[in-house]
């Protein structure tokens, strides 16, 4: 005996059977749209719970293999790199990319050999005069591609033009001397005649008659922490006091 089918209930039950594919589709839709939401807040939540690390970089001029305490030294008394050594991690052997000025901050600044930075022996101390090519990387790029605030203190003794200043070269705060030397109240070049005045701040030259010049290094850095206590620094300090320093005549 033959059923006989309805064709509107088998219309009715396609429809529904579309409309339960739709919702299933919907459904899963939102499932997935869900999971990747959830992901993209978990790898923000990961990102932001990675602390960077302050960075701070000390480099001294002429200041020998032995010349500190922790590496033996009986004449001198050098609590704070004592300290530093103590608490950190102490190299017994290790070399510089240069025995002069320029080229070792030049391998210090751009991780290369100096002959490939650009920079193979000492550049002027002579103001608008380049240096270190303005198209090498240097960490200060680096760092503040990363997201930090970046400072230089110091000597800097890689160009004394604009484009290759500090503050060209990534450093959002610049304060010391540009060339090789500095008398350390005076602020005096005095190297090769004839003497000339070489503070600067972000480029522009300052005067500070008197004071003495580690001070107002030591001033300047730990304002630019403090300002940016709130944000991952990298700051830069490059110390030339173990040079014999001679008064401007």
């Amino acid at each position: 005996m033959g059923v006989e089918v309805d064709p509107m209930n088998e219309l009715e039950v396609k429809q529904d059977r579309c409309l339960m594919s739709e919702f299933l589709r919907l459904c899963l839709a939102l499932l997935l749209l869900n999971m990747v939401l959830n992901a993209h807040q978990v790898a923000r939540a990961v990102e932001s719970s990675i602390t960077k690390p302050n960075v701070i970089v000390i480099l001294t001029d002429d200041q020998g293999t032995i010349d500190a305490g922790c590496y033996g030294a009986k004449d001198l008394e050098t609590l704070h790199i004592d300290a530093l050594a103590a608490r950190g991690i102490q190299f017994t052997q290790f070399y510089a990319a240069a025995p002069v000025c320029s080229p070792s901050r030049a391998g210090l600044m751009t991780g290369r050999y100096p002959i490939r930075a650009g920079v193979p022996g000492n550049v002027s101390s002579t103001a608008g005069i380049a240096g270190m090519p303005a198209r090498e990387v240097t960490m200060a790029e680096t760092f503040k591609r990363a997201g930090y605030a970046t400072a230089h203190i110091g000597k800097w003794h890689l160009g004394y033009s604009t484009e290759t200043m500090p503050v060209a070269q990534g450093f959002e705060l610049s304060f010391g001397h540009m060339g090789g030397c500095i008398d350390n109240f005076s602020h005096f070049f005095y190297w090769d005649g004839p003497n000339r005045h070489d503070l600067h701040r972000n480029g522009q030259e300052i005067h500070r008659p008197g004071r003495y010049f580690p001070d107002l290094m030591v001033e300047e850095a730990s304002q630019f922490m403090e300002t940016h206590r709130d944000r991952p620094f990298f700051v830069k300090c490059f110390l030339s006091i173990f040079r014999k320093t001679r008064r401007s005549e």
